[in-house]
């Protein structure tokens, strides 16, 4: 009996956006994410998914072009149920 359970992680660096036209860089940042599903019968399968899990706040622009300073998003936690229909 195979059990159907699977975990899935990400890891991110970044160095630093550069900070206008001069040679000054943002500061560096590191993110965490995380998944884990399991499957129950052949129709039913549930996965938990965590992103950024450190709640790192970086930004990725503080110039005014684009309408404002942009940052990473904070940490989000999903939950998700499936059932898969037969046709």
């Amino acid at each position: 009996m195979a059990y159907k359970t699977w975990l899935s992680g990400n890891f991110s660096y970044g160095s630093g956006f550069l900070n206008g036209n001069g040679p000054d860089h943002l500061p560096s940042y590191r993110l965490l994410d995380l998944a884990i599903g399991k499957s129950f019968g052949e129709n039913w399968s549930a996965k938990l998914s965590a992103t950024n899990i450190t709640n790192k706040r970086y930004f990725i622009d503080l110039s005014n072009t684009f309408g404002g300073s942009h940052f990473g998003e904070p940490r989000m936690i999903a939950v998700q149920l499936r059932y898969k229909f037969h046709y």
